[in-house]
């Protein structure tokens, strides 16, 4: 047997954003990155690459931006497709998204404003979103010079209308994302009227000048001049990823929600189209679970487009032997692709792999269950684990005990640290310093009936905790904390959001994600606490 072990230092583990895996994009990253890849069991590559599916969904961390990596990866060399990414948060910023707001602001006339209730419940931006990715479509296939449609007079129309609109300005040389629209209205380019309609753009001018036109009639002509179009040989897929929500300021917050509801909606509107008209051209989004539950309360039923397009990552493994869950998989592909990687080829099996670099044991529990009990379920969290192991003992040849054991406060830490952000698109700042100061230094498991009796004596004590409660009903508190993993359901059955359990069961002993225990000194249930919660549960018992 080939005993040689890689230091941790010489581990490929990956990043816990998949997106800094290949920031140089060169070929040794892209092979190091398909070669330890482990593709969810449930996600057909071909439906995403001929336009059935279109949106990927899931948890933070549960690898939406690896798996559109992976995608664009395995397109470019088996379909010679162009890939394309737009970057939702990074690339799109709030300056622009503020631009967005003066946008829409201006299609409020079209709006009948007397039955209105709420202003910004008014605004509208999938005809932005529309020109704005027609815009983006015509400039890459322009700029590399592809034949993703014919480049016939059907072409050179939906060009020039899209092109048509001022996006900038020309003198600085500076381009801007989106148009400036004033009431309702944007100007063209010198030089487009002229030639209008002998290339068969049929514009209502709002003035004599022949300079500008409505808004929304040119976002009309150019889904009109899309469809006229004819499908090349070349295959082109738009990626769209970081839809995540604004953390912080209440408007902000509801307008990055419409903001994601159309694009979604625009997306969709796009895809369809090219999906009948047989184009080579496909607009692939990724979708955090909890930005999609927030963006559905805003209008526009796009659960139903979701579910019909979309495809849900899941991790979790109901049965069988733990060794083929996916997340351990996950973890032997990269051992074995780091293995490779440093030149060390052998034919063991994956549990021999496994069995180099792990003990049987880690607090008296098989090591593979003592991590997936640690993670939930997600690719983010055994990478920060591993990873955490890694930088701590680079010169170790063995994730042991003792390494384990000495993470286990920083990775506590840095998990709160990610629940939290997701907790923001619900709870402000504040709000989740409540939820923190709530669960600090309780003992775990605990009845709803003994946690109701622990707040009303936390409220006495912390103001964060008391105005937490005005504003929220502790059992959509805790509804919430179960969604995002927080908490659990314990006792002849094990019930996490994380395990494919939908819903908490307030009736039942709740508890604390064991990951969790240390960042917020969580104990273990004593005697005591059990005798006080059967006191409680007798008293409130018919």
């Amino acid at each position: 047997m080939n005993e040689k072990r890689l230091r941790l230092e010489d581990l490929y583990l990956g990043n816990i954003d998949a997106k800094h895996e290949l920031l140089i994009n060169s070929e040794d990253e892209r092979n190091r990155f398909s070669d330890s890849f482990f593709m969810p069991e449930n996600i057909n590559l071909e439906d995403y690459f001929n336009g059935q599916k279109f949106f990927i969904t899931g948890l933070k961390g549960t690898g939406k931006t690896a798996l559109l990596r992976y995608f664009a990866i395995k397109a470019e060399r088996e379909q010679r497709a162009h890939t394309l990414f737009i970057l939702f948060k990074s690339e799109i910023r709030e300056q622009d998204r503020r631009e967005f707001d003066k946008v829409a602001n201006t299609m409020i006339a079209y709006i009948d404003q007397t039955d209105a209730t709420d202003y910004t419940d008014q605004y509208d931006y999938e005809d932005i979103w529309r020109w704005f990715l027609h815009r983006r479509v015509v400039e890459e296939i322009e700029k590399r010079n592809i034949e993703v449609f014919k480049k016939d007079d059907n072409w050179r129309n939906y060009s020039n209308c899209v092109n048509s609109i001022k996006a900038g300005d020309e003198n600085s040389g500076i381009k801007r994302l989106f148009p400036k629209i004033r009431k309702g209205m944007v100007e063209l380019n010198v030089g487009i009227n002229p030639v209008s309609s002998k290339l068969g753009l049929e514009f209502d001018w709002e003035d004599a000048q022949k300079t500008k036109v409505q808004f929304p009639n040119i976002v009309k002509q150019a889904d009109t001049l899309f469809e006229r179009l004819l499908p090349g040989k070349e295959k082109f897929l738009v990626f769209l990823d970081e839809l995540e929500l604004t953390l912080g300021a209440t408007q902000q917050y509801l307008r990055d929600k419409k903001l994601i509801r159309d694009i979604i909606a625009a997306t969709h509107h796009l895809n369809l189209v090219c999906r009948k008209k047989g184009f080579n051209l496909h607009f692939i989004s990724a979708i955090r679970s909890e930005v999609l539950t927030a963006v559905e309360s805003s209008g526009k039923e796009i659960n139903k487009i979701i579910s019909d397009f979309g495809t849900n990552i899941v991790w979790h493994q109901s049965g069988g032997n733990i060794f083929s869950h996916p997340i351990l998989q996950i973890i032997t592909k990269r051992l074995t692709a780091s293995e490779r990687f440093h030149g060390i080829e052998c034919n063991q099996s994956p549990s021999e792999i496994w069995n180099r670099y792990f003990p049987k044991l880690i607090q008296n529990k098989p090591v593979e269950k003592y991590i997936l009990h640690l993670t939930w379920y997600r690719p983010r969290d055994v990478v920060r684990l591993l990873n955490l192991a890694k930088n701590q003992h680079p010169k170790q040849n063995r994730f042991t005990h003792q390494v384990f054991d000495s993470i286990r406060k920083s990775y506590s830490s840095e998990s709160w640290i990610e629940l939290s952000e997701e907790l923001r698109t619900i709870y402000s700042e504040e709000e989740i310093e409540g939820i923190k100061r709530m669960f600090y230094g309780i003992n775990s498991p605990f009845t709803y009936e003994w946690l109701q009796e622990h707040v009303k004596k936390s409220k006495e004590m912390y103001a964060v905790v008391d105005k937490l409660l005005k504003d929220h009903k502790l059992g959509e508190i805790l509804s919430n904390l179960y969604r995002v993993g927080l908490l659990g359901n314990t006792g002849e059955k094990i019930r996490f959001a994380h395990r494919g359990d939908d819903e908490i069961l307030l009736e039942k002993k709740i508890m604390v994600h064991q990951a969790l225990w240390p960042f917020l000194s969580i104990g273990r249930h004593s005697k005591k606490n059990q005798n006080y919660s059967r006191r409680i549960n007798t008293v409130n018992t018919p």
